[in-house]
């Protein structure tokens, strides 16, 4: 069965109405994977005439509750006569007759209560029933409605339906799951990282322990092995003059910088000398390029992050692009791509005007936006449309929604409703986790989940092509074509304002949330 014979059948049976003819073993596969509910027509027609009276049923119900009410209210009155006073002067013949009808009341009284609960309950059942068969529709002598599973897969098949239309729906299915079980994962090993860093890194707060251990989370070794060796880059970086944030970042860096899935156990000896180069990076960027000592750590970080095959680090790139932008992050970021022809800084230069002309006015958010766009596949042209999408749907949750937006754009081979599709997917798998955590953080949260994603890697840029079989991948990397190993990462936190940054305003290395609420 092609996925969009799935969509054709699934949409008609939820409106109700279905004219397309499908071969009975996908009628069976649908049903067994739990997709639709069939009911054969003898049973419909008995769950029917059970429900007919149903309306009957929950007023003879409501009159005896009222019943009910009015037996109790005599028995109460009863019950008191016995207890009083002038009961006890009463004969002994005359006591054990008023005992007596009083237990017979309240016997009474008990087998209606019975009664009522069992009506109840066949009501609420008769109504679920009632409920289940109100959305049937016939079918082939058969009446078929739509699961709750049914619905959600009836939905991504909605979003993705121009990719996948000519794809086995069987191959769907598998893809999907996948991916779900990717994100729920990574929610997991997040959740596993936050548990055994809150009580060694007491000045941080909850958001900013999730954000490094969505990170952490992200990279494919031994997670006990990941979280020691991040705890003692840390230790390492204690000296160190940046911010927390700066020195969680560059502290994540060096823990990636050597968490390969190959390696059976990760080895922590280089540690020493990666932070001997960070700290000689760290003091050539304060006196050379007067990158404040508050975030240097965290710049010296991304500019180790892109050391060339040769062993030296782009320093002479870095210096270059901090006089083009005043965003010593994006600077950074810039910097570490791989850029032989030299166009990233015509890019970058692109996209800073496209946002100028969307009446943005220069920030550290315009900057990191752009640079994030820039190191990209793709070109102004290509993202204008999708970004306004992305970023008036996340306006709804954050105040300044403009990095997240283009981070979510740069995911070259996935349209905006297919990429907030996958952001929602990764917010789900989120929120049971991440209990406490305001939802503009939790939704920056997510877009650091799927940044990287290479779930649907096509031989060209062709967003009708059809899916490629691979593994689903949430690396850091958004092309294997600019970095060896992870991207450039972004800090999440609701509220932190930097004073050290070469534009001021907000630290372009967070997204920014509305405090949970809307953002205008």
């Amino acid at each position: 069965m092609k996925c969009n014979d799935a969509r054709t059948f699934m949409s008609q049976i939820a409106g109700m109405s279905v004219t397309i003819q499908v071969q009975q073993s996908d009628v069976n596969f649908l049903s067994t994977n739990g997709y639709v509910s069939v009911m054969q027509k003898g049973d419909y027609d008995q769950a029917a005439a059970e429900v007919a009276n149903l309306a009957q049923m929950n007023d003879a119900l409501q009159n005896e509750m009222v019943e009910e009410r009015i037996a109790r209210a005599a028995l109460a009155k009863d019950e008191k006569k016995t207890h009083s006073i002038l009961f006890h002067l009463e004969g002994r013949d005359e006591k054990e007759t008023e005992v007596a009808r009083v237990e017979t009341e309240r016997g009474a009284v008990a087998r209606e209560d019975a009664d009522i609960v069992e009506k109840d309950s066949r009501i609420k059942e008769l109504i679920q029933k009632k409920s289940a068969i109100d959305r049937m529709v016939p079918y082939d002598g058969l009446y078929l409605s739509l699961t709750g599973l049914g619905v959600l897969t009836l939905n991504d098949l909605n979003v993705r339906n121009y990719r996948v239309s000519d794809s086995d729906f069987s191959d769907f299915i598998e893809e999907r799951m996948d991916t779900l079980g990717e994100l729920h994962s990574i929610a997991e090993r997040g959740s596993y990282q936050v548990s055994n860093l809150r009580t060694r890194i007491l000045e941080a707060d909850f958001s900013q322990l999730w954000n490094v251990s969505i990170g952490l989370a992200k990279l494919r070794a031994d997670q006990s092995q990941i979280n020691q060796r991040f705890l003692l880059a840390l230790g390492i970086l204690h000296h160190f003059d940046s911010t927390l944030d700066n020195k969680m970042m560059a502290a994540e860096i060096i823990t990636s910088l050597s968490a390969s899935p190959s390696q059976s156990s990760i080895d922590n000896s280089d540690l020493q000398n990666l932070t001997k180069t960070l700290q000689n990076l760290d003091h050539d960027l304060r006196h050379h390029a007067k990158v404040p000592k508050q975030i240097s750590t965290g710049v010296a970080a991304l500019v180790m992050f892109g050391r060339r095959y040769d062993g030296t680090y782009p320093t002479d790139r870095f210096l270059e692009f901090s006089r083009m932008t005043r965003s010593y992050e994006s600077a950074a970021i810039l910097s570490v791509m791989n850029d032989p022809t030299n166009q990233l800084p015509g890019k970058f230069q692109a996209f800073r005007s496209m946002l100028g002309l969307w009446g943005y006015q220069t920030s550290e958010d315009t900057e990191l936006a752009s640079a994030f766009l820039a190191i990209s596949d793709l070109e102004p042209d290509d993202v204008r449309w999708k970004m306004s999408i992305i970023v008036t749907a996340l306006k709804n949750y954050l105040e300044y929604p403009l990095v997240a937006a283009a981070i979510l754009t740069s995911i070259p081979t996935l349209e905006a409703n297919e990429t907030l599709d996958l952001m929602e997917k990764a917010y789900s798998s989120l929120w049971s986790f991440a209990t406490g955590l305001e939802r503009s953080e939790l939704v920056s949260l997510s877009v650091r989940m799927i940044h990287g994603i290479k779930n649907e890697i096509v031989e060209k840029l062709d967003p009708t092509a059809k899916i490629t079989r691979t593994p689903v991948q949430f690396t850091h990397a958004p092309s294997g074509l600019f970095f060896g190993y992870y991207a450039p990462l972004i800090i999440v936190h609701s509220s932190y304002y930097s004073t050290f940054s070469g534009i001021g305003g907000f630290h372009p290395a967070h997204v920014h949330g509305a405090g949970g609420g809307f953002g205008g």
